[in-house]
């Protein structure tokens, strides 16, 4: 669809000037007052006060061509904000497990455990923060050992790994997390906080009581002499959650040693191992998209990428990202003689897909849209830097749908100061977020579909 107004070439000349949105809308509101004005013609109204040379023709298109396809992504997940543990089975995206690689340190330097101690159980706390998926689906946890050590130094990405022992010290625990208990009882003492606890193997209580007393005068020492631990999921055969940890809160998050020393059985004791953020750990990710549904696996595995026009994808912990654009962009003044094409206004309307969304799957909050500047680099839009108020960018529920704001970088691509590379289109948060998309592409059989709007005028030059 598209269509014209004409506003007076004086308020376009401002617009120009100043780039404000406001007098954007100023503009284009005084020219569709004079398209509906009542019993006039948008063409004598003011016809004493501005010259017909001095009006300028706005035009409204939503038909823009947009070529888009769904690629597998990898994403940096050195110590992120949350670390995510669990499993899904997707009936659009198949299988995910998430786990993460983690350090500890001792909580008090120079600890002794006395004469004789008796370890009586190992408890890893998790601070649980938030969830994807169905809770109530049992999960099975594995605890592995670290063989090798963390790098602080070191670049970790979703599907980075780490050489761990063979003995799984969780002995295949089972869990479901409960995000809504907000208190439990744990011994005498209350917590405050949805957790998740996971009994470890006494044999790994031992190992760490029986370390030499110089591992506890210092982290760096104890990191030596224990590396930590890889913790993760088992695949589940239906739906399932991936929760979101937050592993630096010392008062939730706890490795916990209760022990007691054999001449005093009746004085229990406990002693805590936490992580800091100068410690090192990172988000690991399995996905097995090829129990995904036939289109999703077309599209993504099968290398059919003309079905991105119908269908598009997005996942995070390294999983789903998608490639958007504008063919034509880089024509649209080509016959234009004499004349200049300015963008007031370009916004990219993403559309939910309501057939692929189930209500355990719920959108995202934010999304990322970032340019191309070559096959394999990206850089920031200019007008995510006029702020996410004129970005966008979230998730609109009543509307169920995502637009970006992206009238400069048209305008870029237009005047040929910006190679038309294209877009990549992601979820925020991919490292530590565990959510997908689905989009209606250009051409999908909805009633609304992935566009284009662009407001744009042509002046004189």
């Amino acid at each position: 669809m598209s269509y014209l107004t004409r506003i007076p070439q004086q308020i376009f000349d401002l617009m120009k000037t100043h780039h404000s949105t406001a007098l954007i809308g100023l503009a284009l509101m005084i020219g569709m007052l004079a398209f509906a004005s009542c019993k006039k013609s948008p063409e004598t109204i003011g016809n004493n006060l501005i010259s017909d040379d001095n009006y300028i023709a706005i035009y409204h298109t939503d038909t823009t061509e947009i070529l888009c396809h769904s690629y597998l992504d990898s994403v940096a997940t050195s110590n992120p904000t949350n670390a995510l543990l669990g499993a899904m089975r997707d009936p659009v995206f198949g299988t995910t497990e998430a786990g993460f690689y983690t350090q500890f340190r001792p909580s008090v330097a120079g600890q002794s455990f006395g004469n004789n101690p008796v370890v009586d159980s190992l408890v890893l706390q998790l601070c649980l923060v938030g969830y994807y998926g169905d809770t109530t689906v049992m999960q099975t946890v594995h605890a592995y050992e670290l063989t090798d050590s963390l790098s602080y130094e070191a670049s970790y990405y979703s599907h980075s790994t780490v050489a761990t022992g063979n003995i799984d010290y969780a002995n295949g625990y089972q869990f479901s997390p409960r995000p809504n208990t907000k208190v439990q009882i744990i011994g005498t003492d209350t917590v405050a906080q949805p957790i998740i606890r996971i009994p470890l193997s006494q044999e790994l209580g031992n190992q760490l009581i029986n370390l030499d007393t110089t591992a506890f005068s210092r982290p760096d020492l104890f990191k030596q002499h224990f590396k930590g631990i890889y913790v993760t999921c088992a695949p589940v055969s239906l739906d399932g959650a991936v929760s979101s940890i937050n592993l630096t809160n010392n008062t939730y998050t706890l490795l916990q040693l209760y022990y007691h020393n054999a001449a005093t059985p009746e004085k229990p004791m406990r002693y805590d191992f936490y992580v800091t953020s100068s410690d090192t750990y990172f988000n690991h990710f399995d996905h097995d998209y090829s129990q995904g549904n036939p289109e999703f696996v077309s599209q993504l595995l099968d290398g059919q990428e003309a079905m991105g026009q119908s269908t598009l994808y997005l996942q995070t912990m390294g999983g789903v990202r998608a490639k958007v654009l504008f063919p034509n962009l880089s024509h649209w003044a080509d016959t234009l003689e004499g004349c200049h094409l300015v963008v007031n206004e370009a916004k990219l309307i993403l559309p939910a897909s309501t057939a692929l969304v189930d209500s355990i799957y719920k959108a995202p909050s934010n999304f990322l849209l970032v340019g191309y500047s070559s096959d394999t680099t990206t850089y920031l839009l200019p007008d995510y830097l006029e702020g996410s108020g004129f970005f966008d960018g979230t998730y609109n529920s009543s509307r169920q749908s995502v637009s970006f704001r992206i009238t400069e970088y048209l305008q870029s691509i237009i005047d040929g100061k910006k190679a038309n590379l294209g877009l990549s289109l992601g979820i925020n948060g991919a490292s530590y977020n565990a959510t997908r998309y689905v989009i209606n592409g250009p051409d999908a059989d909805a009633e609304e579909k992935m566009r284009l709007e662009v407001t744009y005028s042509i002046v004189n030059e």
